[in-house]
């Protein structure tokens, strides 16, 4: 697990609400703070749509919507002349879209990895980032977690946001 602070808080932000950089993560869970508390649950209610994007969904193995697709309401929630008192978003990859991003096909690395996620949390005027793997089974080996989160970390410099570990 690795903890980041995100010290350029507005760049990041504009990365995370304004561009598309982020859109095609899934996320699975958003909670932001302002004037109530608002709850989005990421997960894909299959039943709502017809019975192709039904089928689309499962052969794409969608568990969770992209960012993009809730990103507009989160920013309609958050924008504004006062800044929210707290905000969680939960970024969760399958292994498939782990490897489709990173190009790792170690797959004995990662044969005990269930998920991986980031979370993005704002509290008390401090944007953090915090990764994490899920596994299947207990391992001892933490190869799988220690190159999530130097992808992680390299993908936040590979945009030029200002962050250090904590």
């Amino acid at each position: 697990m690795l903890a980041l602070k995100i010290n350029d808080v507005k760049g990041f932000m504009n990365h995370l609400l304004i561009g598309n950089t982020f859109d095609h993560f899934p996320m699975a869970e958003v909670s932001v703070t302002t004037f109530n508390t608002f709850s989005i649950d990421g997960m894909i209610k299959k039943e709502f749509f017809d019975t192709d994007t039904q089928n689309i969904l499962t052969q794409n193995r969608a568990v969770y919507s992209a960012w993009k697709e809730i990103r507009p309401f989160c920013f309609s929630i958050i924008r504004g002349r006062r800044t929210p008192l707290q905000f969680k978003i939960v970024f969760q990859l399958s292994p498939e879209q782990f490897f489709s991003i990173f190009e790792e096909k170690e797959s004995d690395l990662f044969s005990a990895v269930s998920s991986f996620s980031f979370i993005i949390q704002y509290k008390n005027n401090m944007l953090l980032c915090t990764t994490g793997i899920s596994q299947i089974y207990f391992s001892m080996d933490k190869r799988a977690e220690q190159f999530w989160d130097v992808s992680v970390h390299n993908f936040f410099r590979g945009l030029g946001i200002d962050c250090e570990s904590l």
